[in-house]
């Protein structure tokens, strides 16, 4: 409605009709807006023949604003436009139009009879009128809108058995009794009692020393979800000892027995391993808290002669598929247990080529490699590899640790480099490493996995 000013914001109030005017307001916002031409009332000079009483001159961005929203309330009808020409620019154009509350500007372009913007400059996107123009992009405002409106609304419908609470972490001092890494710093925590501080309500185990430099607030989200009955695609399977979950996270598939070992499953689906280096249809113990919580002594013993090796308590195991190389040593009662660090990206190359005497150069020097018996060790030297668990959505770290049977006396003792302080209580560090080259006397067994989430660990 080209020339008419149709400002709806104001409604007399009759006593007594309060909700016919609320019903009219609505019905006004509900309305689909139209162009709304802002005459300018006064002589123009210069003005184009192509514009007509939209055109207001070189005025100001400011004015703009003023004409756009009056002076008096300050607001602007949804579909009000006016013309004006350029301050910086001078003999180039701007199309001014208010919508939802902001005056947005276009560069406004003639050429041919057709009017355009640079942001619809295409064939199909010219006007033979201006008032064409503004009605297509009010078009286009009213659809974001709408489509705004529509997101908001899934929003405020979220499941209501779904709270999420927001408050300061809530760290108490805590007695774990199985080896703990800090969550923050990724450092182990040392000691037998008060080892650290837990947060009761998300669980976020951090070094006294550690608590001050958490920061972020607590975020506790508890899902109860109405799960609908769906085949689950999990079978479960039974076992002398425990009853375990197959899992189907393509393209393992391993017989798993609680959420964490899962959570590890998904860390080496993500490394992409081939399926044919383990052995699914085994029993893959875990170690995670809750599987291993009746556990007094993380200790066990090895080989002939015998020597003591951590649990390893805080990790996941897979077994790896024996070669017939392998299977023709005696390895599982006469050899020792160790550990072998990995980045985990080079698990591959590891198993293919470093521990396989086969593939090596009689003719160059062959490498030494470390081991050792202590599982926290172990994990000091692993390296973490962040990802996002495809499932959870949680920003995660993983580690990988090498299992292997070695020779005895074909290892050296070896003590750790660098401070003074034991990092295991169970091991010296003088004799905390075993190194050997002499790879025909290792033998991988399985591969560990360990897995965190990463939300606070600093790396």
């Amino acid at each position: 409605m080209s020339g008419v000013n149709q400002n709806y914001d104001y409604v007399p109030t009759v006593e007594g009709e309060e909700w016919r005017n609320e019903m009219l307001q609505a019905l006004q916002k509900s309305a689909k807006p139209e162009p709304i031409r802002l005459a300018c009332m006064k002589p123009v000079p210069n003005r184009p023949p192509y514009f007509a009483e939209e055109f207001h001159g070189r005025i100001s961005r400011e004015e703009v604003e003023e004409l756009l929203t009056g002076k008096d309330n300050g607001s602007a009808s949804n579909g009000r436009y006016l013309v004006r020409e350029s301050n910086t620019f001078p003999g180039t154009y701007s199309l001014s139009l208010a919508y939802d509350g902001k005056i947005n500007h276009y560069k406004l372009f003639y050429e041919n009879g057709f009017y355009f913007t640079e942001r619809s400059n295409d064939l199909t996107s010219k006007y033979s009128n201006i008032e064409e123009l503004v009605g297509d992009i009010i078009s286009l405002y009213r659809k974001l809108v709408q489509m705004q409106g529509q997101v908001e609304l899934r929003k405020e419908k979220r499941s209501p058995s779904t709270t999420i609470t927001t408050k300061p972490h809530n760290f108490q001092t805590h007695h774990y009794k199985h080896p703990k890494w800090c969550d923050l710093c990724g450092s182990f925590m040392w000691g037998l009692k008060a080892q650290g501080k837990k947060c009761s309500d998300c669980g976020l185990n951090v070094h006294n020393n550690c608590e001050k430099s958490v920061k972020g607030e607590c975020i506790k989200a508890q899902l109860v979800k109405e799960r609908k009955k769906i085949p689950d695609k999990r079978k479960t399977s039974t076992d002398s000892r425990t009853n375990y979950r197959e899992s189907v996270i393509s393209p393992w598939v391993f017989k798993t027995q609680c959420d964490y070992q899962e959570s590890c499953v998904r860390f080496l689906n993500h490394l992409t391993l081939k399926t044919s280096l383990f052995d699914v249809e085994g029993i893959n113990p875990c170690y995670c808290d809750n599987c291993c919580h009746d556990v007094d002594t993380p200790l066990c013993k090895s080989g002939d002669p015998p020597q003591t090796y951590s649990l390893p308590l805080g990790w996941s195991r897979f077994r790896l598929v024996s070669t017939e190389n392998r299977q023709t040593h005696d390895v599982s009662n006469k050899w020792n247990v160790a550990f072998l660090s990995l980045h985990p990206e080079e698990v591959d190359y590891v198993l293919d080529v470093k521990l396989n005497p086969d593939d090596l150069n009689q003719h160059v020097p062959k490498p030494l490699i470390k081991f050792t018996p202590s599982i926290i060790c172990a994990d000091y030297d692993a390296a973490r590899l962040r990802y996002v668990d495809q499932e959870t959505k949680v920003n995660c770290a993983g580690q990988i640790v090498l299992q292997v049977y070695i020779e005895p006396f074909s290892y050296k003792v070896m003590m750790r480099p660098g401070g003074g302080e034991e990092i295991d209580p169970y091991f010296k560090k003088e004799s905390i490493y075993w190194v050997t080259n002499q790879m025909a006397s290792v033998v991988p067994f399985a591969i560990l996995v360990k897995t965190i989430d990463a939300t606070y660990l600093q790396m």
